[in-house]
């Protein structure tokens, strides 16, 4: 057989088992098959769901966000939503942070992410952070939480309505109805702030709130429209904060502490320990109150700006303040109230509160009445006052440069001027060429180089090149007494008085001059050593070398007609107007119509309602000049009525002018007569002496 056959045969063969075996293999008994378990879907519109996963986002060859979750639907426009999901965002300026919800709704390409139910956000530096719902985008790198929240770190802890998370700047906000808790710890205490608004900005270390800020620190109560509160590098206490509109701090213990503050804006600058206040800035209408002894009220301050250093007690040791200045001393017992304006003020004090305080431009002091004075109001340019930190009183007040002073009817003026509270005096200065201490009443003014006030009861001394006017008395006021004027003197004219000194009591109406005083009124004058005037009695007294000038009227004088002078000398003046006498002492000298008399001791008797001569006596060593008469005697009596002259003594002599002589006992002389009249006895005989005519020599 042939090779080909052969090979033929064999293929045949192969076919006829192959196709044995395929129909053997579809005739075998078939075995059932069991069909797999269908999946449960989430949602019936997703297209994938996954459980459990863990999907891990690259930036370069760094991690930039790890995804874990429980379950993922997946949406056929590619809308991914996860379910107990966490989502850890590594190293953002150097932090990670995780985000962990129930569910997490995922945008296109995983650029942002919508968590609701159970929300928490952790940060690797404390920060954690709850609310129902929070989303991200990554293009804000923002966590934004509407609703509820609340977060803590550390001792700070907060809640709020909306929520923001800016993971580029580290900051949170909480945007409505924020309430912040700072727990105490040791040294420090207890914060709580309530606040339309929180900001924390973390990396930057400060916290801002908006609309309407109130913040309790332990009793420290403050308050403003906004503020930033910038906290210390290590921890979370006030390094300084910084109040905007309507700001208001109230709250602080101990004498001379700070009990309020208030201002448009405010800025506190705290100590290290982040509690005791170091020194505060206030700006528009500021104001401050003092706390005074046993917890009262004590200074008021304000004016547009304030800059204060306070101590660690948290007493004021340092204040200035400048626009509006206004500073309120309250009533302590009988001491007076006080406000005191400037337009400038610095101040120092201690551990007990200020004791100095310096105003200028423009001082206007004002003292409140009290149940035993008036008002009392000054102004001058400048103010430097010492107080007493321990009752928050007033002791000492100096004011410069135009010192201007009221109390009551009387005033007060000069360059200079120191007020001592206490013993209620002012002592009144200034140099040449300036405004020169004046007081004046509605009774007198004085003019002196100084002036010394003692206000109630008032008393006034007053130095150097003093002059002064005693104004017509006036109608009586307040119950007190109108002043009598010495009758010698005119009602209606003043009366001015120069001399070196002057010392007024008011009390006594009485003031003493002394130093070449010179009274002058019209036609009156009186100058001496010293001269006293009584204005309760209305007596006047002039001691040492007394020269008169007055103005003695004559009975019978017609209207219009010139009243001559009367001129007086002597040792001593005294009138009482009691008496309505006028008394000159040692070495005494009058001349006038009565004629020229000389005297150890004078004495002019006025009539009751005009200051007419009624009377006039000399005693001692009588020497007169009467129509060229010369009559000595040791008593002389002029009686104006009948115009007789009485000379008693032993002898009495008269010379005329032809130089004839009488002598006798008694001499009575008739001026309107030209008859006189000499009685004699036995022992001393009346004798008549001629020869030749002689002009008698005037008394000196």
């Amino acid at each position: 057989m042939s090779v080909w056959r052969k090979r033929a045969r064999i293929a045949l063969a192969v076919v006829a088992l192959s196709v044995i075996g395929v129909v053997g293999y579809t005739l075998r008994p078939r075995e059932v098959r069991v069909a797999p378990v269908p999946v449960e879907r989430m949602d019936p519109k997703s297209t994938i769901e996954t459980r459990g996963g863990d999907v891990i986002q690259l930036k370069g060859s760094r991690q930039d966000a790890r995804i874990e979750f429980e379950r993922q639907v997946t949406y056929e426009g590619g809308e991914t939503k996860l379910m107990g999901v966490k989502v850890t965002v590594d190293n953002r300026a150097g932090r990670n942070y995780t985000i962990t919800g129930k569910e997490a709704q995922v945008g296109k390409d995983q650029a942002s992410y919508d968590l609701k139910g159970d929300v928490k956000l952790e940060t690797n530096d404390g920060l954690t952070a709850f609310s129902e719902q929070a989303t991200y985008t990554d293009a804000e790198k923002i966590v934004r939480a509407p609703g509820p929240v609340r977060f803590t770190r550390g001792r700070m802890s907060g809640t709020g309505v909306g929520f923001t998370f800016d993971e580029q700047r580290n900051t949170l906000w909480l945007l409505d109805q924020a309430k912040i808790r700072v727990e105490p710890n040791g040294p420090s205490g207890a914060m709580d702030v309530t606040a339309g608004a929180f900001g924390f900005a973390r990396t930057d270390r400060y916290m801002r709130f908006e609309r309407t800020m109130h913040m309790d620190r332990d009793g420290q109560i403050i308050d403003a429209n906004e503020a930033v509160v910038h906290l210390f590098p290590d921890r979370d206490e006030p390094d300084l904060i910084e109040l905007r509109g309507d700001s208001r701090v109230t709250g602080g213990t101990g004498m001379g502490a700070l009990q309020s503050m208030s201002s448009r804006d405010m800025n506190l600058d705290y100590r290290d320990d982040g509690r005791s206040l170091q020194q505060a800035t206030l700006a528009g209408q500021s104001a401050i109150q003092l706390a005074g002894p046993g917890g009262t009220s004590g200074q008021r301050l304000s004016g547009e700006f304030l800059d204060i250093d306070l101590a660690p007690d948290g007493s004021v040791n340092r204040l200035s303040s400048r626009d509006n200045v206004t500073v309120t001393l309250p009533a302590v017992r009988d001491t007076a109230a006080r406000t005191i304006k400037s337009n400038v003020l610095t101040a120092t004090g201690g551990a007990q509160g200020l004791s100095a305080m310096k105003f200028q431009e423009g001082v206007n002091y004002t003292e409140a009445a009290t149940r035993t004075q008036g008002a009392r109001v000054a102004r001058a340019q400048s103010l430097d006052a010492t107080l007493d930190p321990a009752a928050g009183t007033l002791k000492e007040a100096t004011f410069a440069g135009t010192f201007h002073f009221t109390d009551g009817p009387l005033t007060a003026t000069s360059a200079l001027a120191n007020y001592q509270i206490a013993a209620g005096t002012l002592a009144l200065s200034g140099k040449e060429g300036v405004t020169r201490p004046r007081i004046k009443d509605d009774t007198l003014t004085i003019d002196a180089d100084a002036i010394a006030v003692t206000l109630a009861p008032r008393t006034m001394v007053a130095t150097g090149k003093v002059r002064s006017a005693l104004l017509p008395p006036g109608k009586p006021k307040g119950g007190v007494a109108a002043g009598k004027r010495p009758g010698l003197l005119g009602d209606k004219d003043p009366v001015n008085i120069i001399a070196e000194s002057l010392t007024y009591d008011e009390a006594s109406r009485r003031g003493e001059y002394k130093g070449q005083a010179v009274l002058l009124q019209g036609q009156t004058q009186i100058n001496a050593d010293s001269l006293t005037i009584d204005e309760s009695k209305g007596d006047l007294i002039a001691v040492g070398k007394v020269i008169t000038s007055l103005a003695i009227v004559r009975k019978d004088a017609t209207a219009g007609t010139p009243t001559p002078s009367t001129i007086g000398r002597g040792g001593s003046f005294t009138y009482t107007d009691q008496a309505r006498r006028a008394t000159y002492d040692t070495a005494a000298m009058l001349d006038g119509e009565t004629g020229n008399l000389r005297a150890e001791k004078i004495e002019i008797v006025l009539a009751a309602d005009e200051n007419s001569l009624a009377r006039l006596d000399a005693s001692e060593k009588v020497t007169a000049i009467v129509d060229k008469r010369t009559v000595t005697g040791a008593r002389l009596a002029y009686v104006p009525a009948d115009e007789k002259y009485v000379v008693t003594g032993a002898p009495v002599t008269m010379v005329d002018a032809d130089c004839q002589e009488l002598s006798g006992k008694t001499l009575t002389f008739f001026k309107a007569s030209d008859r006189v009249q000499v009685d004699g006895n036995d022992e001393v005989r009346t004798q008549t002496k001629g020869g030749g005519k002689c002009a008698p020599t005037s008394p000196k």
